[in-house]
């Protein structure tokens, strides 16, 4: 009996000592993930195991994009994002991804009683790219940037969107647009409006993508957008503007458009679109337009407000701008009205073109500036001209004193 003991007893030690392996062997260091740029913190620390670096599986995954599910009877994961799935064990030679057999070589540990998984091959195979800092222990993961093909696809979406637009293409414009973005429904009145009213054109100047993975593109442009041809006001202009795709239906699709500035080419064009209009019409706007520059050099806050349209959206945002601008002891604005002219006109609305010189005045300095507005006026039942609050500012060019 005591013999068998004996050689139960060694090889309970044997087993011992070959289970515990891979936690002897890693050694827990303090190894640092920035993914994108942004630190990833691990519920337990990255680990050295056969010049491998491992972290935990799920706090990984889940940064990457994706969902995972583990099921512990098998010790299998399963992560899954919008384009690819991966499926692994510890004890498997290969891993499945998106379906296909993919050779592993212990990229998947149980260390420590936690399951741990190869940063670089998880990264690698997330179409990541991989850098190990030795002197700072630091594993940087990055997204890849596109090959000179996925770079012609995204900016195909983009001329694609210019086509259409030149061939006043609704239809066409609208099914670049991504069925889930937040903004298709007002992009889809904008655009069928002006193609209704007008031909535009845009070229595009410079084509940069900023970021790609297999997910999203944000892609940004210098482009100038010109009327070529329609009744309606249209400022020929110069922007920049960010786009971020996504996919749709497996299509790239523009998800979100974000304007980063606009810079008017021609603004003498802009007075060139000025429209005739009964001289009842052009007294009655300039009567309410000489009003609201006479109520704000003198800071009366209830005479501004009865320049504005009782009741319309924006009206309490205006006044409360306007009020807070009037109220403050360090600044004081002394507007002159230059000009203005009427550029489009629907029945009782009208759109205004306005300039103003304004001297301000902030802290005992004066700094003088000419800005151009767009103002929307509508024409009540008394038959009186009255501005709709919030207008536009579509350029401001700063003064030498004289």
């Amino acid at each position: 009996m005591k013999r068998i003991m004996g050689i139960v007893l060694a090889l309970l030690v044997v087993f011992t000592m070959a289970a515990g392996t891979a936690s002897a062997a890693a050694q827990k260091t303090d190894i640092k993930v920035k993914l994108n740029g942004e630190w990833v913190i691990f519920p337990t620390p990255p680990v050295i195991l056969n010049s491998k670096t491992y972290v935990e599986f799920r706090t990984l995954f889940t940064k990457l994009g994706y969902t995972v599910d583990y099921k512990a009877a098998t010790k299998t994961i399963i992560a899954k994002s919008d384009v690819r799935s991966i499926q692994m064990q510890p004890t498997g030679t290969t891993a499945l991804v998106n379906g296909q057999k993919v050779p592993v070589n212990g990229e998947m540990q149980l260390i420590g009683g936690r399951t741990m998984v190869g940063v670089r091959f998880i990264a690698t195979l997330s179409d990541k790219t991989v850098s190990w800092d030795g002197t700072k222990k630091l594993v940087t993961i990055v997204d890849k940037g596109p090959t000179a093909a996925q770079k012609a696809e995204v900016f195909a979406v983009l001329n694609q969107l210019s086509a259409a637009e030149d061939k006043q293409d609704a239809d066409a414009f609208m099914a670049l647009i991504h069925s889930a973005s937040p903004y298709r429904s007002d992009i889809n009145d904008v655009i069928r409006d002006q193609f209704a009213r007008m031909h535009t054109k845009t070229d595009y100047d410079q084509m940069t993508v900023e970021s790609y993975s297999a997910a999203e593109a944000v892609v940004s442009t210098v482009e100038h957008t010109y009327k070529v041809s329609g009744d309606g006001f249209y400022a020929d202009t110069e922007n920049e503007i960010v786009y971020t795709m996504r996919k749709d239906n497996g299509k790239w699709a523009i998800y979100d458009i974000e304007q980063l500035s606009s810079d008017i080419q021609d603004i003498d064009g802009l007075w060139k679109q000025e429209i005739p209009v009964d001289d009842a019409v052009k007294t009655g706007i300039k009567s309410v337009l000489d009003a609201q520059t006479a109520a704000s050099n003198a800071k009366d806050i209830d005479a501004y407000s009865a320049t504005l349209v009782p009741g319309a959206e924006g009206f309490q945002d205006d006044v409360d701008s306007a009020k807070e601008m009037f109220d403050d002891p360090d600044t004081s604005v002394k507007m002159t009205l230059e000009r203005s002219a009427v550029v489009e006109m629907h029945d009782t609305d009208a759109m205004l073109l306005v300039s103003y010189k304004m001297d301000i005045t902030m802290d005992g300095e004066v700094m003088p500036v000419r800005s151009l507005y767009i103002f929307h006026a509508q024409k009540q039942q008394d038959g009186k001209w009255l501005l709709m609050p919030g207008p536009a500012e579509l350029n401001t060019q700063y003064l030498d004193e004289q």
